[in-house]
């Protein structure tokens, strides 16, 4: 899928996941389609790369058949409301904004003639979807169990692809994605909060202080998507894991937050707050192990060193976040 017909269509290219993707697959000389409801202007993430990318303005809910005319290889990234700030307290919200825009595309694919039909790829969510009390650990054979609203629109979307390649034979790929950490990440997720709070010097409250993460570094990400981009014919009907670190190391928020104060070399108070929903679970704090890995999920990076490339690029792009 590498040579020069290969076309890709990004949905939710100004996001983190979909502008790295942006960034590597025209690295690879694939030719880029990106769509996304922010402007390309104001898409800072997308910069470096405005001039070779074939941008469109619109929402993965308003796709249309010429939007995916030539396309080989569509990246379902849009779906985009977590259970902040409108998730758990507005579960029909969360539903139809990260549900429908999948039922929106399955059916425009669906309509195309079998020889046009583009693969879909879907990067579902390894945390949102395996939430368990200490001493469990993922399988592959294990059941979707989220313990959110956003978990739970993650679970249906996946069923709705597993649905469509079924009975109307789309070619599709989910994969469970970790926790994705690293440069150009969104300010409320948690290592970035943490980063910006010791480069300013002040403290902050840690939510869910001894929940357990699997944290991703997104460059092993993007890697893993290079790769699949390349042998989709070998993975499409598949669900594949590509989550962890190198050594799959989990840790609680409080210790990430330890993490980030060493290797910047500041220290500032990180105070425990409280548990959001579904961070308990039978009153034990939630966590996210794995037990095993796929062939084509490879990660090149610890923890350690994926937060130290992380917090280098901080430090250089700060004045982004204020």
């Amino acid at each position: 899928m590498g040579d020069e017909r290969t076309k890709a269509l990004i949905l939710g290219a100004a996001g983190v996941l979909g502008s790295s993707l942006v960034d590597r697959l025209v690295e690879k000389g694939i030719d880029v389609r990106a769509m996304d409801i922010c402007r390309i202007d104001e898409a800072w993430r997308l910069a470096e790369n405005k001039p070779l990318i074939d941008y469109r303005w619109k929402a993965s809910s308003d796709i249309a058949k010429p939007d995916l005319d030539g396309v080989n290889v569509v990246f379902d990234a849009g779906i985009g409301v977590a259970d902040r700030p409108l998730g758990n307290a507005s579960p029909e919200y969360t539903t139809i904004v990260n549900v429908m825009p999948a039922i929106r595309l399955l059916e425009a694919v669906r309509l195309l003639p079998k020889a046009r039909r583009p693969t879909l790829i879907y990067p579902s969510s390894f945390n949102a979807l395996y939430g368990h009390p200490y001493g469990s650990k993922y399988v592959p054979s294990m059941l979707p169990n989220p313990s959110s609203v956003y978990g739970w629109t993650k679970a249906s979307v996946e069923l709705l692809y597993s649905t469509y390649r079924r009975a109307y034979g789309l070619p599709t790929i989910i994969c469970r994605v970790g926790s994705g950490y690293g440069p150009k990440m969104r300010s409320d997720e948690l290592p970035a909060r943490l980063i910006l709070s010791v480069l300013s010097k002040k403290g902050m409250v840690v939510r869910s202080p001894d929940a357990r993460r699997l944290w991703t570094y997104v460059g092993d990400i993007i890697d893993f998507y290079g790769r699949l981009v390349e042998h989709l014919d070998d993975y499409t009907g598949q669900t594949i894991h590509c989550a962890g670190n190198v050594g799959n190391e989990t840790v609680t928020n409080m210790h990430l937050a330890r993490m980030v104060m060493d290797l910047s070399g500041q220290s500032v108070v990180m105070k425990r707050g409280g548990y959001e929903a579904g961070e308990l679970i039978d009153g034990k704090p939630i966590s996210f192990e794995v037990g095993g890995d796929s062939p084509i999920w490879r990660p090149r990076h610890t923890l350690s060193q994926g937060l130290t490339k992380t917090l280098s690029w901080f430090k250089k792009n700060r004045w982004r976040y204020e």
